[in-house]
């Protein structure tokens, strides 16, 4: 579960769903994207899996510190609500261990490219391989069809 962080992708303040919550509530966009990372954070302290068995929206709006929050997040795609609990889609892609794990690798293979000297990782060769063959890859047929 927690180790400290969580992952924030960079483009969050410009996505549709930010908008969806934004119109919802008559907030801005810094607020919108504030709660979001309160309520992720509050997650991924909470659940492994993306599940929180028992609660309802009403608990979003408590992290978010902003009352309807839960049901604009419902409203946007970021959050499932049933009479059993909540659900945050896709919580395995940004909040799991696995997407730490991720995004940890990558940073350490940048810095690692970084020490090296590479400005940009490698590029693929556009260069064929080998050379043109000339000759055809079979020999012709000297058996005539009757």
């Amino acid at each position: 579960m927690a180790n400290g962080w969580i992952v924030f992708d960079k483009a969050l303040p410009t996505k549709p769903e930010v908008s969806v919550i934004c119109r919802a509530l008559g907030i801005s966009r810094p607020e919108a994207v504030l709660a979001c990372l309160q309520v992720w954070a509050w997650a991924d302290e909470n659940t492994t899996d993306g599940l929180l068995d028992g609660l309802a929206v009403e608990d979003v709006d408590y992290q978010a510190r902003i009352p309807g929050f839960g049901a604009a997040m419902v409203k946007a795609g970021w959050l499932q609500a049933d009479g059993c609990g909540l659900v945050f889609p896709n919580f395995e892609r940004w909040n799991a261990e696995t997407a730490k794990q991720r995004l940890q690798k990558s940073q350490r293979q940048s810095k690692w490219r970084t020490r090296r000297g590479d400005q940009e990782p490698p590029r693929a060769s556009t260069e064929p391989s080998t050379s043109a063959s000339t000759e055809p890859s079979t020999p012709p047929s000297t058996d005539i069809p009757m």
